[in-house]
């Protein structure tokens, strides 16, 4: 490996950092000379929704598909449950990713190499908050049937709905926890009980979450007993989460398996493509060895999105 290739991956790196800091820099200058002018219009004041709105993830101004990917982006985040900015979460999958990049390149003097170890290391960090989410959504969905019952014997006790809530903010540990906390301040700001619950389903898109704000709603609408509604509604979430445990426990070896062969395809090609190059390039070269590979991956996509099909929980 000579000082020339190295120069150009320190350049690299630098120049990708460089790249992401001026992106991140005009992006945050744009959103406060847009903050201006609504404030030199008198939009800010009047038309614009609450501070606690307007700094969740949900409500991220922006325009076309790149706003659309950045807002979609930043709910992934906070879904998440990392304490993290999108723009920082994004940073440091890229980081990670030209980690591996570097180290394959001085490993193997291959661009073609490192390039797929670029991907497979933001593929790594995106993984690792798709985990988290997931078992953040997991949390949520133990902690549901107690936030019920307490919500329920608050209000049997003669307490509002607000109050309530906020007492459960203020009981109930993470993740559950911090969502009610910010449902109470958004409602102490003025905030209806339709655009909180509705915020805090964005925040934590579940099924039983978003019963819960139906059930909310209905009730602050139409009237009714809210304890006895709650109690009824916690005992059909414990019924739901019986059933997802048992249909797990029962799928487990069928979700291993599976796991196990969907891994296998894709092991056994990086293998070939970083250990045995030439092998692989002249496979890639041939038409036949094209066909063969596209249609391997098509009918890996297909076989794991059949199988998350039949393995889904929910009902």
């Amino acid at each position: 490996m000579g000082h020339k290739v190295v120069i150009l991956i320190l350049s690299f790196l630098i120049c990708s950092f460089l790249g992401a800091f001026l992106t991140i820099a005009s992006r945050r200058l744009f959103r406060r000379r847009i903050a201006r002018l609504e404030s030199r219009l008198g939009i800010g004041e009047e038309a614009a929704p609450p501070l606690e709105l307007r700094v969740s993830p949900e409500y991220q101004p922006g325009r076309g598909l790149v706003g659309k990917v950045d807002r979609g982006f930043g709910l992934f985040i906070a879904q998440t449950g990392i304490e993290l900015a999108a723009e920082t979460a994004f940073l440091i999958a890229v980081a990670v990713g030209l980690t591996l990049c570097g180290i394959v390149l001085l490993w193997r003097d291959d661009f073609v190499a490192a390039a797929f170890a670029m991907v497979a290391g933001m593929l790594l960090v995106f993984g690792y908050y798709a985990y988290c989410r997931a078992r953040r959504r997991s949390e949520i969905r133990d902690q549901l049937p107690d936030v019920m019952d307490l919500l329920a014997r608050a209000v049997r006790a003669g307490e509002s709905l607000d109050q309530a809530v906020h007492l459960v903010g203020e009981t109930i540990p993470r993740p559950l926890g911090p969502e009610f906390r910010r449902c109470a301040r958004q409602l102490e700001m003025g905030l209806s009980v339709d655009a909180a619950m509705q915020s805090m389903s964005r925040r934590a898109p579940i099924t039983e979450i978003r019963i819960l704000a139906s059930t909310l709603m209905v009730q602050r609408k139409t009237g009714g007993s809210l304890p006895i509604t709650l109690e009824r509604l916690s005992a059909v979430i414990r019924d739901r989460l019986n059933y997802r445990r048992q249909f797990r426990a029962t799928t487990a070896a069928g979700r291993l398996s599976t796991m196990m062969i969907a891994a296998t395809g894709p092991l056994v090609a990086l293998y070939m493509m970083i250990w045995q190059r030439a092998y692989f390039a002249k496979f890639v070269d041939s038409f036949a060895g094209q066909v063969m590979l596209g249609t391997a991956i098509a009918l890996q996509v297909i076989g794991c999105f059949w199988i998350y099909q039949l393995l889904r929980t929910d009902y």
